[in-house]
């Protein structure tokens, strides 16, 4: 699914994959209502996202239990 020739080129249907994830994780009721906390994600993803080996759909549950797990050590701290 990661087709762009160089990182920083996204085709649209990748920049879709990451909305999609993106709203899916941010309306979580666990999610942080804050706004750096949706820029992580953001960057997150943004900086996941050019692997090669990455794909939205089969990681899609990768990235939820990560970006979990960092809220949840967030808070512990």
């Amino acid at each position: 699914m990661n087709s762009h020739p160089r990182q920083g080129a996204f085709q649209p249907e990748e920049l879709d994959a990451l909305q999609s994830i993106y709203d899916e994780i941010t309306a979580q009721s666990w999610f942080p209502d804050l706004p750096e906390a949706r820029e992580d994600l953001a960057k997150y993803l943004f900086e996941t996202f050019p692997s090669p080996t990455y794909d939205a759909d089969r990681h899609r549950s990768d990235i939820e239990a990560s970006v979990r797990l960092y809220h949840a050590n967030e808070c512990a701290h």
